[in-house]
């Protein structure tokens, strides 16, 4: 009997030991509950270089670029777990009113903004995760920057009693 267990686990494991591993992707960087691939690097440094170069902007050297990348990316992965574990969402209809807002900007209809998204190898689904992002970051942002904002009784007093605050203050008829 323990011949027979030998060989039937010698040829469940024996096809794995023959597969061929295949490597998908990498992680970059590990940020507190969070990862950054290699792919999302790769493909933020195209971004980059691309815009740079359309805006005729000298390219800074590849070490300096891919640093300020990693660094970029990694705020924004803090803040999105921030963002996160604060209950900030967007929702689904907020992102469609942005995307259409973005479409508009451009000159285009929704459905021809991702046309043309198609068009330039871009999946209208990763542009409006992108877009997600960047309005969560927005939003994270500001409340960071509100937080921290404070204005002492005696600073209103001082503006209230400025030529400017007068003028700000002050009644207008029509």
């Amino acid at each position: 009997m323990n011949k027979l267990k030998l060989f039937l686990l010698i040829c469940l494991v024996s096809p794995m030991t023959n597969a061929a591993i295949e490597l998908l992707d990498k992680v970059a960087v590990v940020v507190e509950d969070g990862i950054i691939l290699e792919s999302e690097v790769n493909k933020r440094i195209e971004q980059i270089v691309e815009s740079l170069k359309q805006s005729e902007t000298p390219l800074p050297p590849q070490e300096v670029l891919f640093e300020q990348i990693i660094e970029r990316m990694i705020i924004e992965e803090i803040q999105l777990q921030k963002a996160q574990r604060a209950g900030v969402r967007i929702s689904d209809q907020e992102l469609n009113e942005s995307m259409a807002q973005i479409a508009q900007g451009n000159g285009l209809s929704l459905q021809d903004f991702r046309s043309f998204l198609e068009e330039q190898g871009e999946s209208y689904e990763f542009v409006r995760e992108q877009v997600r992002k960047e309005m969560i970051l927005s939003r994270i942002q500001r409340g960071l920057v509100q937080s921290k904002v404070y204005i002492s009784e005696q600073e209103l007093d001082n503006f209230i009693k400025s030529q400017e605050g007068q003028v700000n203050l002050s009644a207008e008829f029509l």
